[in-house]
């Protein structure tokens, strides 16, 4: 019998009775996850056919994922006594993976965008605001006047903002 139709079979059978033994090891909330994480436990088994009982091992899944529950339960309450806040309550000063996402991807369509410029104007923009060079150290640098120089960031500025958010590709 291969592993989805024991699962199946197990779930149609048993998924009654392991939710009535979940709840009663952490309560109606949190019985259906460790009946989930059972299951899927199961199915990552890496030979079902040595298991000789699986409603039993199901059950034994339970009762560990409960007292796991428990424990993690209780050394977060301590936590929370100890340090006064809750660690889930903590905001992280690290951005999110979607936020990390977006920014790699905002960048490489301004660095496309940047490739279509004169390079005088790529040079400078990348002077002023990679480099950190003010338009008048900048001006100094390449001989140029200041107001021209803070012309091309400007245009360079204003090309990657219209590229890259007004672009449809």
């Amino acid at each position: 019998m291969s592993k989805h139709r024991l699962l199946d079979k197990l779930f149609r059978h048993h998924s009654m009775e392991l939710m009535t033994f979940a709840h009663s090891r952490v309560g109606q909330v949190d019985a259906e996850d460790l009946v989930q994480e059972a299951y899927l436990r199961l199915l990552q088994h890496p030979d079902c056919t040595t298991i000789h009982n699986p409603r039993a091992y199901l059950y034994k899944i339970i009762a560990h994922l409960g007292f796991d529950y428990h424990r993690r339960t209780s050394l977060r309450n301590q936590y929370i006594e100890l340090n006064g806040f809750e660690a889930d309550s903590v905001i992280s000063s690290l951005p999110s993976p979607e936020t990390l996402t977006d920014g790699q991807l905002l960048l490489k369509k301004c660095l496309m965008a940047l490739e279509t410029l004169p390079e005088v104007y790529r040079h400078v923009f990348l002077l002023n605001r990679v480099d950190g060079l003010s338009h008048k150290e900048i001006a100094k640098a390449l001989q140029l006047p200041q107001r021209t120089v803070e012309r091309y960031c400007a245009k360079a500025l204003a090309h990657c903002f219209v590229t890259t958010f007004h672009d449809k590709s």
